[in-house]
C-alpha cells in the first residue's frame, strides 16, 4: 500500500530527521541534496571485485556536472527506516525533463542514515544545493519484516 500525504504527515518526524515538511506531497516526499561534497564517478568498476573510482568535489552553492556523467550526492534528510515500511526512489519529472537520469532505487525496512543519490547529467548542467531532485515514496509492507537492513551502506556510506 502507498501511503498518502495525511499518513506520511503523521510519520514523517519518526522516520527522517532533518525533514522539510513543505516537501511532503500527495502521496510522496521529495528529497533533496546536500552535504560538504558531492563525488564524480571517474573510472568504471570491474564488478564484483572492483567499484568505480570517485573525484571528491567541494559542495557548495551548486554542483556543476558534465555531460553523461555520473556523479553521487548525500541526502539532507536521514532516514530511521521501521520494520514495516520500506521507501521507492524515484528521480523527480522536473528533471527528468530537463536532461537528468536516476536509477529507481529502494530504501529497505530497518535502513539508518542518510541515502546515497545518483544522478548523470545528459547536458553540461548544474544543481543547487538543498534542492529537492528526488521523489519518494512509502510502501507499507503486509507485515513487519523479519529481515531488516543490515548491509554495508547502512548509515550513508558512500560507496
Amino acid at each position: 500500500m502507498i501511503l498518502s500525504h495525511q499518513s506520511i504527515k503523521n510519520l514523517i518526524s519518526k522516520v527522517i530527521l532533518n525533514y522539510d515538511e513543505n516537501n511532503i506531497r500527495e502521496n510522496g516526499y521529495d528529497l533533496r541534496i546536500c552535504g560538504e561534497k558531492y563525488y564524480e564517478i571517474v573510472q568504471g568498476a570491474e564488478l564484483p571485485e572492483k567499484k568505480v573510482t570517485i573525484k571528491e568535489i567541494e559542495f557548495r552553492e551548486r554542483a556543476h556536472l558534465k555531460a553523461f556523467h555520473t556523479y553521487l550526492f548525500e541526502s539532507c534528510e536521514e532516514f530511521k527506516m521501521p520494520e514495516d515500511l520500506a521507501v521507492l526512489i524515484t528521480l523527480k519529472s522536473t528533471l527528468a525533463r530537463n536532461g537528468f537520469l536516476a536509477p529507481p532505487t529502494v530504501i529497505d525496512a530497518g535502513y539508518r542514515g542518510k541515502v546515497t543519490l545518483a544522478i548523470t547529467a545528459v547536458y553540461d548542467s548544474s544543481l543547487r544545493k538543498g534542492m529537492a531532485t528526488h521523489h519518494l515514496i512509502f510502501l507499507k509492507l503486509d507485515a513487519p519484516t523479519q529481515k531488516v537492513y543490515n548491509g554495508k551502506y547502512q548509515g550513508g556510506v558512500i560507496l
